[in-house]
């Protein structure tokens, strides 16, 4: 096992040259560097003069977070006024403890485990709304999060042992049977996610395995079920994606590993081991890939992201623990979307962080088409 002296671990000049887990450069000039490389105006991974891969973007934490900043300046001045009579300025703040996270168009939903309901941050209207909050749809424990294209949201709440399906408009319209090891039970459901087949992959945490079901609630299969000899196994499946192709990916804090799996749920691949140095894991939670393929795994241990290519070679990582812009305390749930911007739930530090990877056209390898040179 390793041990990671510092945070001026230089991963990787660029991602397109990997760096291995097992030969990482390790800079010994000056004192220690901040937990934020490129502290300032523009936060960047790796720092200059290194070509950026990753940049911060912005943190969520209170509704004033969601305002424009030519009305949060207007807003700024007269709170002031009104604090000055009221005796105080009223910060509303969003999260409790925010753990799963997923961006559909112009929202992002974010599973609150310690405030035991759904935040639904809508972007556009620059406002916030709470799901599964009251009555008998009320969530207990609510971990992962998935919306689908018709704005249907499905989150695992390891509360009660269920997976709950609402409608757009707020309304429960079912719960999957409720904690058990049997076919269409499920014993602490964690991450789940929609696969291109429209069905929903659950990690059944506590019973070891991936469980698929129907966008109805009804159970279809069981997938890479636990065998204390197999290389493969999930002692303890955390969070899951899933790629256009139908493979998926398993992040397994126990196992300290990631797995990927053919649609059918066949090991494909996977990396990882236990390690407290770069290119090693400690505690690995959300895992989501970005259009270039390379895998972004949050440790919450470590309280970054390490971004991985399919063969597990460590390229660049983002975050350090901290409470800065940047920073991160305990993460947990990752989604990247389409643009490749980059959802954090910050759990610890309750907001939620963005941050945008960066591609760049001459890391692109073209083809030449037939009959050119």
């Amino acid at each position: 096992m390793k041990t990671l002296p510092s945070l001026n671990l230089v991963l990787a000049a660029a991602l397109s040259v990997p760096v291995s887990a097992r030969a990482v450069a390790v800079s010994t000039q000056g004192a220690a560097a901040p937990s934020v490389p490129g502290a300032g105006p523009d936060i960047v991974f790796p720092q200059p003069p290194d070509k950026p891969r990753i940049r911060f973007v912005r943190s969520i934490q209170t509704a004033n977070d969601l305002k424009p900043k030519t009305e949060k300046k207007a807003g700024g001045f007269f709170a002031k006024i009104v604090a000055f009579f009221s005796g105080g300025e009223r910060i509303v703040e969003m999260f409790n403890n925010p753990y799963g996270i997923w961006r559909r168009a112009d929202k992002i939903y974010v599973s609150d485990t310690g405030a035991q309901h759904l935040v639904v941050v809508d972007l556009k209207a620059a406002s916030f709304s709470y799901l599964g909050d009251k009555g008998e749809e009320s969530l207990k424990s609510p971990v992962g999060v998935a919306v689908d294209e018709a704005d249907n949201v499905y989150v695992s709440d390891t509360g009660d042992g269920s997976i709950k399906a609402y409608a757009p408009d707020g309304r429960m319209m079912w719960k999957s049977e409720g904690a058990g090891g049997a076919a269409g039970r499920l014993n602490r459901p964690a991450g789940i996610t929609i696969t291109p087949a429209g069905e929903l992959l659950v990690a059944d945490s506590s019973n070891r395995r991936i469980v698929a079901l129907a966008k109805d609630g009804r159970f279809l299969k069981e997938m890479c079920l636990h065998a204390n000899k197999e290389y493969f196994a999930l002692p303890n499946p955390n969070n899951v994606w899933s790629l256009k192709n139908g493979e998926f990916l398993v992040s397994d804090p126990l196992a300290a590993r990631v797995h990927i799996f053919s649609s059918t749920g066949a090991a494909v691949g996977g990396f990882g081991e236990p390690g407290d140095s770069a290119g090693y894991m400690s505690r690995p939670r959300g895992v989501a890939v970005d259009s270039d393929g390379n895998i972004h795994v949050v440790d919450a241990m470590f309280n970054r992201v390490q971004v991985f290519n399919r063969k597990g070679d460590v390229l660049v990582w983002y975050g350090g623990p901290g409470s800065q812009p940047g920073n991160m305390a305990l993460p947990a749930g990752i989604f990247i979307d389409e643009n490749d911007l980059i959802y954090l739930a910050n759990s610890k530090l309750r907001r939620i962080d963005i941050f945008q990877y960066i591609t760049y056209p001459e890391d692109k390898i073209t083809v030449p088409k037939k009959g050119k040179k």
